[in-house]
Parts: C-alpha cells; sequence; structure tokens
C-alpha cells in the first residue's frame, strides 16, 4: 500500500507531537506518561529514520519507570540500523543506551563513548542529555566531584537552549550532588514534613491512592512530591525509596533515644 504525501505529513507530525509531549514528561519526572508518548511516536514514524531518534527517549524513560523491558523490540531495530547509518549521532545515541542498560564499567564507559561521539554531531541538546544522564550515573557512584562537572555543563548548554524543563532537573541533581551522603539523615532533613510523611507512608507499603487518603491528598499531589523526593535522594525505584524510608526511620529513632 502506497502512503500519500498527505498521509506522510500527519504522520510525521504525529510523531513530532508525542515526541515533544513525551520530553516533556519525562524532563518533569513521569516517566510512565512519557513512555506513552514515546511508543505512539514510534508507532507513528513506522519505518521513517525518524523514528530513530525516539528510541533514546523510550528506553531512558523505560528505565526510570522500572520497566527497560518495554523498550526491547524498538530498542533491537534501532540498534540494527544504527551500525548502518554511519550517523554520529545516532552512534552517540546507542552508546547513552546501552550506558543506560548497562552497569559499572560497562555503563561508564558507554557513557565516555557517547560523549566522544557527541563531539562529531552537531546536537546540543542531546549531548546535554548524555552529559546530565552521566553526572547522575557518577553522583550514585559517589563520585561527586566528577559528577558536578558533567552535570554543570549540562545545565550551562540547557539554559542556553532554553531548555528549561531539562535545566530544571540538572539544577536539582546538581543540589542533590552537593549533599556529603545521600542516604545521611542531612538528606532526610532536607525533605519538606509533608513529603517526609508521604515517605514514611510509601515505606510502609502504602500505595500512592493509599497515601493520599491518609494524608487527605490528592493522588496527583502525592505523585508530585514524590517525583521530588526521588530527584532529591537520588532513588531511582519505589523499592529503592522503601529501602531508604527503612533507614532513615531507624536513624532517626536511633538518634532521638541516644
Amino acid at each position: 500500500m502506497t502512503i500519500t504525501e498527505p498521509e506522510l505529513d500527519t504522520a510525521v507530525d504525529c510523531m513530532s507531537m508525542h515526541r515533544a509531549l513525551g520530553q516533556v514528561e519525562l524532563a518533569a519526572g513521569r516517566p510512565e506518561l512519557a513512555v506513552r508518548h514515546f511508543k505512539v511516536a514510534i508507532s507513528a514514524a513506522g519505518d521513517s529514520a525518524a523514528g530513530l531518534f525516539v528510541v533514546p527517549d523510550l528506553v531512558e524513560a523505560a528505565v526510570r519507570a522500572g520497566t527497560p523491558d518495554r523498550a526491547r523490540g524498538p530498542l533491537a531495530r534501532f540498534e540494527s540500523r544504527v551500525a548502518a547509518s554511519g550517523s554520529a549521532l545516532l552512534l552517540a545515541l546507542c552508546a547513552r543506551v546501552r550506558a543506560l542498560l548497562g552497569r559499572g564499567y560497562q555503563a561508564d564507559a558507554e557513557y565516555r563513548r557517547a560523549l566522544e561521539l557527541h563531539r562529531c554531531a552537531d546536537a546540543v541538546v542531546e549531548r546535554a542529555r548524555t552529559q546530565l544522564l552521566y553526572g547522575e550515573y557518577l553522583r550514585r557512584a559517589r563520585r561527586r566531584s566528577d559528577a558536578r562537572r558533567f552535570l554543570a555543563a549540562a545545565l550551562e548548554t540547557f539554559n542556553r537552549a532554553g531548555a528549561l524543563a531539562w535545566a530544571e532537573r540538572a539544577r536539582i541533581e546538581l543540589q542533590a550532588n552537593h549533599r556529603t551522603n545521600d542516604h545521611a539523615p542531612g538528606a532526610w532533613g532536607g525533605l519538606t514534613a509533608q513529603q517526609r510523611r508521604i515517605v514514611e507512608a510509601v515505606g510502609k507499603g502504602a500505595s500512592n491512592r493509599e497515601v493520599a487518603g491518609q494524608l487527605f491528598l490528592s493522588p496527583r499531589t502525592v505523585d508530585y512530591h514524590l517525583r521530588n523526593v526521588y530527584m532529591r535522594l537520588g532513588v531511582r525505584s519505589r523499592g529503592e525509596l522503601i529501602r531508604y524510608a527503612l533507614t532513615a526511620h531507624d536513624e532517626s529513632t536511633h538518634r532521638w533515644d541516644r
């Protein structure tokens, strides 16, 4: 079946719109919503090369949502096409994807490879996004001095480019990086009283809707607070947040008992 030019234009518009919406959600810390938009964008793109650029977005959102398998199908097609493309930008994004899915030395090496490839590509915001992700990785690895350098570079680029949502995320990461220990009492003390109550309720196994009912908040407000908590504490999953809540509670109790 032949696709007419108007149909192609409509598909491209649909892809561009959903990719833009997905990036807004991703930058704002709403990866589940971002995944939905990116999947629609990839579907709308069909076999066009433009759809390749959405796949790294999808992988990042899926990883942040704790569901990396949701990107596995598009990722396999992406990797097979990128290898033959010769595009420095696509190769950089491919390395970034491998870094997101990797661990330890492999992740570190892929981030560095991605940044090297970005030198040959004229896409400053994508380079800054790689710097942001690498900075987040370094912060979690307790390499704070290295993390600060990449996070600050990302923040500067986002500000210059007018990418305000990404700039805010980089700023929050920089603030978190300034703490001496993400899981120390000081980090817990850096949360608002409302945020601490929400974390404590999550630590007891409550769902977001149950937390909202207990604290007389809307589910949307709970979601908003939890996104900020995840950013500030550097946790990436609900399980990690629950472990943090238990640790923070034990440390707080210990301090008052002394």
